[in-house]
């Protein structure tokens, strides 16, 4: 199948974001007003076509359904037809399946399965050390059995049941722990662990459940639920693997029933921010909300292809010289920092309070340079 032109990605984009499902609870209903019937779903893809591109034409019905079955080809994701009152509409299979996180295809699953079995003949080898990290993370993120077993597929579990992580190869820092790190987080293994603290000024021992990995710019990131046997309570917590000192898989002690009673989304909360940042999850935590950012052509140019943040609306808008982009998100410590970062090529225009909290950090830094020798 040929690449999707940019014009149908978006189309592909606009269809994701409808047939999103919402985790519901058993005493919520169906909200019969967020239902896009074929028709409504047809004209509200047209609608927002001419609103990104003036002048494009208008598609048909049969483009529509063309584009709902490309999609679960393309994506790997699982588009059903339902009906009330015998009117049709589309959603995902599944609660928060997007287009991002689409299962791999028979095909593609077919050629990573052959690339795996082929590189396991390299395992132990000089120069293959990387290797044992690297397959238990392509394992776990696609639903395969761990290494000493066949490959066979897992049993599909609900997103909102999923644990994971965002998988990239190690590039070193914090090697040391991401086997059995990857490990833990499988078996759902409770651990003992101690670790120095963000200051490093001292050290702290934890028991705790490894409920994420993540791998950021500055490394491996453990997304974790806390137990402190002193308070008697549990926490969620983000530190770093590279922080690690200790190991301890057999000291670990946890409240029988802490492990299934967890019920927490860490793939949308760091969907929702720029990146993790080591230390306690506080609450109430934030919630994302929508920025309007211009940046000069020539910093817009880089975001066009390697996008700002994953939650970037492709539908763009020029501005003077510059180009206006959309994001969706919790605007975090790391993201004041990568807006600051860009000077005067980048400005939030919306909304007001985090347009007036940039502008208050702006008049903090300027204020710093009014004295010669310092503070």
């Amino acid at each position: 199948m040929a690449s999707p032109s940019r014009l149908t990605l978006l189309r592909y984009h606009i269809l994701d974001e409808c047939f999103v499902v919402k985790p519901q609870d058993e005493t919520q209903t169906l909200d019969k007003t967020e239902i896009l019937y074929k028709p409504d779903l047809l004209e509200k893809i047209n609608a927002h076509l001419k609103e990104a591109v003036p002048g494009v034409k208008p598609i048909a019905m049969r483009t529509l359904e063309k584009d709902i079955q490309d999609m679960q080809v393309i994506f790997g994701v699982q588009i059903i037809k339902k009906s009330l009152k015998k009117r049709a509409y589309y959603q995902y299979a599944e609660p928060e399946m997007t287009i991002q996180s689409g299962r791999l295809n028979g095909s593609e699953r077919a050629r990573l399965q052959g690339a795996m079995e082929i590189l396991a003949r390299y395992r132990g080898m000089p120069g293959f050390e990387w290797w044992s990290d690297a397959e238990s993370l392509i394992r776990h993120r696609f639903g395969w059995l761990s290494a000493h077993h066949s490959m066979k597929k897992l049993v599909r579990t609900s997103p909102g049941n999923d644990r994971g992580m965002e998988v990239m190869l190690s590039r070193g820092k914090g090697h040391q722990w991401l086997k059995q790190a990857v490990d833990a987080l499988l078996d759902r293994r409770p651990i003992r662990l101690s670790m120095n603290t963000p200051d490093g000024r001292r050290t702290e021992r934890h028991s705790l459940i490894v409920e994420w990995l993540v791998e950021q710019r500055q490394g491996w990131m453990v997304c974790a639920l806390v137990w402190d046997e002193e308070a008697q309570e549990s926490f969620r917590m983000v530190l770093e693997l590279d922080s690690i000192t200790g190991w301890d898989d057999l000291l670990a002690e946890l409240p029988e029933g802490l492990i299934e009673s967890s019920n927490w989304n860490w793939k949308m909360y760091i969907a929702n921010r720029m990146e993790l940042e080591p230390g306690l999850v506080v609450e109430p935590i934030h919630e994302p909300g929508t920025v309007r950012i211009w940046f000069q052509e020539s910093v817009a140019q880089g975001y066009l292809t390697e996008p700002f943040h994953s939650s970037q609306d492709m539908r763009v808008e020029q501005s003077g010289d510059g180009i206006i982009f959309q994001v969706h998100l919790v605007p975090d410590a790391t993201f004041i920092r990568r807006m600051l970062s860009h000077g005067t090529a980048a400005q939030v225009l919306e909304p007001a309070d985090l347009r007036e909290l940039l502008a208050e950090e702006v008049r903090k830094m300027t204020k710093s340079y009014a004295k010669l020798f310092g503070p």
